[in-house]
């Protein structure tokens, strides 16, 4: 995980998004000295985002699609007097 300062990566955005493509690397851009952003591979941020959901239903179990419930239900009209 390679960390950069903000006004580094104003002059080597082009470095930076190559390491980050090729290599496969983390950036973890600073400004003060604190972390404000990461720039991850697309392929990671996909796959954890479908890692998320398949824990997701690890644990807690994935609900079934439910049937149309307005197909099946059946309603009782009744006449109103006002």
């Amino acid at each position: 995980m390679a960390t950069i300062p903000a006004t580094q990566l104003k002059r080597r955005v082009s470095d930076v998004l190559d390491a980050v493509y090729f290599k496969k690397e983390i950036a973890v851009i600073e400004r003060y000295g604190k972390p404000i952003a990461k720039i991850i591979p697309y392929a990671d941020a996909h796959d954890r985002a479908h890692d998320v959901t398949a824990t997701l239903n690890k644990y807690f179990g994935a609900l079934p699609d439910f049937p149309d419930v307005r197909e099946t239900r059946t309603f009782r009209q009744r006449a109103i007097r006002l």
